[in-house]
């Protein structure tokens, strides 16, 4: 049996190199890191790659580089195997075949599904994903390996890497405080013995690719307040005007820690006129206000 087992795993790793070498992707360690893994986040293992690789291999299929790729995956994966955002998922590291079967997942199963498309296709592909440091909550999101650099992308976000939701968020992450750094998943151990805060398993400190001046933080004298909408219960995504800007709150299928970010003097009093109601509230660092609808 375990001869078996290891000829299924060589058989399975000639697979991946066969598939990377369409991408051009013949490092070793990118294949047995980022490729050939089963797992990212302590999910239970399952045998994703038929399934996946089907459905994957045809909206792929114009794609000219790795990134590419991944993004068709992005805009288009979701509806062929019926999976859509929501917190009511039975656990946040499901393994992909278990979020199809519930056609649910939230930020963290959305990210294993995706990453492990991308690997079926010979992708390379990991988890990365932090606490947040000046707000409540975690996040999880996608990084795929396209000539020669890693590019993020949000899992069930239709969006290019430069313009993703949590981005100013990820700038605030330290890497003095385990708890705040961004971790990316890898199969084993780098030599410093990482492992991703919370989760356990093998990673990498990635804080220091986030660590953009452009997305620092507001300017001096100024801070940021998160807006979201609700209306009975459900987040809901509804346009608002605060001091001349108009605005829209993130809707029900966007992560629930993605919130209208609005920078405003500190102390000021601003209103969040959203037609139906007005809502009136102070500007403190880090402050999230979520209105309740009419």
């Amino acid at each position: 049996m375990r001869a078996f087992l290891c000829s299924l795993a060589l058989l399975l790793c000639s697979l991946c190199h066969a598939e990377a070498n369409r991408w051009g992707i013949t490092d070793p360690e990118l294949v047995r890191e980022y490729i050939a893994p089963e797992t990212s986040l302590g999910e239970p293992a399952v045998d994703w790659r038929p399934v996946l690789g089907p459905i994957a291999e045809e909206i792929v299929a114009p794609a000219k580089t790795p990134l590419e790729a991944a993004m068709l995956l992005n805009r288009h994966l979701w509806k062929r195997v019926g999976v859509i955002y929501s917190t009511r998922r039975d656990r946040p590291n499901q393994d992909p075949l278990h979020s199809m079967r519930i056609g649910l997942a939230s930020c963290s199963g959305l990210s294993i599904l995706l990453a492990d498309a991308c690997r079926a296709v010979g992708i390379p592909a990991r988890l990365v994903g932090c606490q947040w440091r000046t707000k409540p909550g975690n996040h999880t999101w996608v990084e795929v390996w396209s000539e020669g650099a890693w590019f993020p992308l949000g899992a069930f976000e239709d969006c290019p890497p430069d313009r993703l939701w949590f981005l100013d968020d990820a700038a605030q992450a330290t890497s003095d405080d385990p708890r705040y750094a961004i971790y990316a998943t890898r199969a084993t151990l780098n030599a410093q013995g990482t492992r991703f805060w919370g989760w356990g398993v093998p990673a990498d400190d990635v804080t220091a690719r986030y660590l953009r001046p452009a997305v620092r933080g507001p300017a001096e004298g100024f801070v940021r307040v998160y807006v979201a909408a609700e209306r009975q219960g459900v987040r809901v995504a509804e346009p608002f005007t605060c001091r001349g800007q108009q605005l829209t709150t993130p809707g029900p299928l966007q992560d629930l820690n993605d919130y209208t970010a609005l920078d405003l003097p500190e102390g000021a009093e601003f209103t969040l006129d959203f037609g139906s109601a007005r809502f009136t509230h102070r500007a403190t660092a880090n402050a999230i206000f979520v209105e309740k609808l009419p």
